[in-house]
């Protein structure tokens, strides 16, 4: 199967790229940074932003994985150029398979309400599901077979492949999870093709 990742030189991205390289697949890395990709990967340098890039980077691949995340001083806005740019190419080009990751903001709380509508929701956390609130609803709209893997924190480690998940909830009580059982519930979407147009909480 031949991957393509963006966001693959982040925390996520990197481990992802890991279990793709490591089961056999062919692995292309969508980075702003050729240093920062990892091994065992072709490469793509470029940004999410830029429409041409994305777009000649999506045809040849079976799916697209997504890791994309803030840094210090990321402008949120990129989130909602990205899923433009992500959509447009993958739509144009045939590939419909598409695993990103999201904040758990965007998991229901209950059947009417998700998580960041209400009161108690953390205001620092707010900025980042909005936006991702934005991702989600875009790609409602597409026709793209898609899913949403939704953490709550995630602290950097291994995959434990002891986690619990939850469709469009966050399993009860769940506070974090590392980033290596993220990159390992995306890449196993992505390639068995599971929780097709669902968001899927993941905690321990």
């Amino acid at each position: 199967m031949e991957l393509l990742v963006f966001g693959a030189g982040g925390r996520v991205g990197q481990r992802l790229c890991g279990c793709a390289v490591s089961d056999g697949h062919g692995v292309t890395a969508f980075v702003r940074d050729a240093a920062r990709a990892p091994d065992g990967v072709s490469v793509v340098e470029g940004d999410v932003t830029d429409p041409g890039a994305v777009a000649d980077a999506v045809g040849g691949h079976d799916a697209v994985c997504s890791a994309l995340g803030p840094t210090d001083g990321t402008d949120l806005a990129l989130f909602d150029t990205g899923i433009e740019n992500l959509v447009a190419a993958m739509e144009a080009s045939g590939v419909e398979r598409l695993v990103a990751v999201a904040a758990a903001g965007i998991l229901q709380a209950t059947p009417g309400r998700l998580r960041l509508d209400m009161a108690g929701f953390p205001e620092t956390e707010r900025p980042l599901a909005a936006a991702h609130r934005a991702v989600y609803d875009r790609l409602r709209e597409s026709a793209l077979d898609w899913t949403l893997v939704c953490p709550p924190r995630m602290p950097d480690g291994p995959p434990t492949n002891h986690y619990r998940i939850a469709v469009d909830y966050l399993p009860e009580g769940g506070q974090s999870v590392s980033t290596g059982d993220v990159a390992r519930l995306v890449y196993e979407a992505a390639v068995d093709g599971r929780h097709r147009r669902e968001r899927v909480g993941i905690a321990y």
